[in-house]
Parts: structure tokens; C-alpha cells; sequence
């Protein structure tokens, strides 16, 4: 009788393990692609924008007027290598129509990434 209990319980220890472990992988690719999903398009005027750096790497930051805060960085699943090149466009004062992918989570200070800049007059 033992023998039988001590197989059952190392099945239902496995099966959280198991599970444990999927919601993980299912956690890690999820804040790995995060940058590629919520596409939105919205209107800003460009309060301030600015480059922070981190070590090696520069981040560009751009702030609306209404307090949001966005990157602009590259994105390589997208194709998109022209990070520079966005930022160098925006002009405080001026309005832009932009499209932007990810989300704004402040704890891990992530930020909708920039991905195509309208100017509008």
C-alpha cells in the first residue's frame, strides 16, 4: 500500500513541477516579445526628449505633453534599425502621429518603443 502512495505523490509532484516550469518558459517569452505586441497609434506633441545612458548603450527617450514616455530602440524581429534616424525627426513643440508597440511598466522601467513617426501640421 505504501509503495503505491509514494508513486502517486511523486506523479502530482512532477505534474506542479511541471507546470511550474511551463509558466516560466510561458512568462520568459512573453517579456520577450512584448516589444513586438500592442500596436497603437496616437497623437503626441513632444514635451522633451533626451538620451539616457546605460554603460555602452544609449536609450532614446521622448516625453509628451501629456507625461507618457517613450523609447525609440531597434527592434530586429521587425527590421527596424533606424532608431536614430526617429529620434533625429522629432522636434519639441511640434505634433507627430505615432505608432508605437510594447507597454509602459514603471517597476521595470519598460516603455512603448517608437516604431513610425508622422509630422502633423
Amino acid at each position: 500500500m505504501l509503495k503505491n502512495e509514494k508513486g502517486a505523490i511523486e506523479i502530482v509532484v512532477g505534474i506542479i513541477v511541471g507546470v511550474i516550469i511551463l509558466g516560466l518558459i510561458g512568462m520568459f517569452v512573453y517579456f520577450a516579445t512584448i516589444e513586438y505586441q500592442n500596436e497603437e497609434t496616437v497623437e503626441i506633441v513632444v514635451k522633451d526628449k533626451y538620451i539616457k545612458r546605460y554603460s555602452d548603450e544609449d536609450t532614446y527617450l521622448v516625453v509628451s505633453e501629456d507625461g507618457e514616455t517613450y523609447k525609440i530602440e531597434d527592434l530586429l524581429f521587425k527590421g527596424k534599425f533606424n532608431s536614430t534616424d526617429l529620434y533625429n525627426q522629432l522636434d519639441i513643440g511640434k505634433t507627430y502621429k505615432i505608432t508605437t508597440t510594447g507597454i509602459r511598466l514603471q517597476y521595470f522601467s519598460m516603455y512603448k518603443n517608437i516604431n513610425k513617426i508622422e509630422k502633423v501640421d
